[in-house]
């Protein structure tokens, strides 16, 4: 069943799934309704083979008009709503439209809906709006074809590499964000070995896409087994497809050139997508932290030279400026350091201050 979103407001089995004839007829005649709101909209790939479907979800940006009103409300009314759960900005919003005459005829005819146990039969409609076409065209693979964008990302993850909707990033050290390497689905897949040409012609059986991820030069079903899937796969116990295709890799072999330590396919990727000197002045600032921490702290300038908080600031002040600031004291021995603090307090008029006994 759909309308997940509605099952507070709307009767229980009021939105049945629907027959693949009467989803496809549904989505070519609200396509067009929402490209008098967007530019770009579709509904990413179905997932090959399959023969009923909940929800249409919609992908959609670039609004044609850019100005103050609601687009959620906007989409509400162009689709005829008749509830919605709208969210602003580039977030999904969920829309429950009630199926005319016809529409419940066609369900009634295919079984799936007979005979017909309550009077109105809706369908839960969800719009993804992205922040740009780059966006919509990741939302799209990611979410295309059932579960194969999780599919590449968990052939990904075993590498360290980390994708999603927002794009393709590596995790730094705590506590420093992640690094994102790319949103471009072109990009990404190209560099995974995957040809976004052939994503664009289609599959037509699951077992189509399974061959498709594994031509990625990442594909090792050796690392799949490992347990290190499994924190990114507790969120997946329901992907059938997911699972069948972790089954199905074990029977194949790894990519000719697949690389071997993880460590190695983040520094290839830091360097293919020109982040290596973002990733290398993020370490230069974390050592540079650690040193300060463990070589010039208020805690230690403190245990040097007796001084409370505000005296020890002082000193500090005038260590930085003697020293041409804390960059010029990274990297020295510590004994210099000490030294330099207990000058710069003997060059100070510390009576103000206080001493700590």
């Amino acid at each position: 069943m759909g309308g997940k979103a509605f099952s507070n407001d709307l009767p229980s089995g009021s939105f049945p799934r629907l027959p693949s004839r009467l989803y496809q007829d549904l989505k070519d005649r609200l396509t067009p309704l929402l490209r008098t709101i967007y530019t770009l909209v579709e509904v990413p790939p179905e997932t090959p083979g399959k023969k009923d479907h909940g929800d249409i979800d919609f992908v959609v940006a670039q609004p044609i008009r850019e100005n103050g009103d609601d687009m959620a409300t906007k989409v509400g009314q162009v689709l005829g709503a008749v509830k919605s759960v709208e969210m602003d900005g580039n977030r999904t919003s969920n829309y429950a439209l009630e199926l005319n005459q016809e529409d419940c005829m066609l369900l009634a005819s295919n079984g799936l809906q007979s005979p017909l146990p309550i009077q109105k039969i809706y369908l839960q409609v969800d719009v993804r709006v992205c922040l740009d076409a780059e966006e919509w065209e990741l939302l799209k693979v990611m979410h295309g074809y059932g579960d194969l964008g999780i599919i590449i990302a968990s052939i990904a993850r075993c590498h360290n590499l980390i994708l999603g909707t927002k794009g393709l990033k590596v995790s730094s050290p705590p506590p420093d964000p992640a690094i994102y390497l790319s949103k471009s689905p072109h990009a990404i897949l190209e560099y995974m070995g995957l040809s976004m040409d052939r994503w664009k012609e289609g599959f037509t059986t699951v077992e189509e896409t399974f061959i498709f991820a594994s031509t990625s030069r990442f594909f090792d079903p050796r690392r799949i087994r490992r347990s290190q899937l499994h924190s990114f796969t507790k969120s997946l116990e329901e992907r059938a497809m997911y699972h069948a295709f972790t089954r199905w890799a074990q029977s194949q072999s790894p990519a000719p050139y697949c690389l071997e330590a993880e460590r190695e396919a983040v520094e290839e990727a830091l360097v293919y997508f020109g982040k290596k000197g973002e990733w290398d002045a993020a370490a230069r600032a974390r050592d540079k932290r650690l040193w300060l921490k463990n070589n010039f702290s208020g805690k230690l300038v403190a245990e040097w030279t007796g001084l409370g908080w505000r005296g020890v600031k002082a000193v500090m002040d005038k260590v930085r400026a003697s020293a041409g600031g804390e960059d010029k004291l990274y990297g020295r021995p510590l004994q210099d350091v000490k030294n330099l603090v207990l000058e710069s307090k003997d060059a100070l008029d510390l009576g103000q201050y206080g001493v700590v006994e």
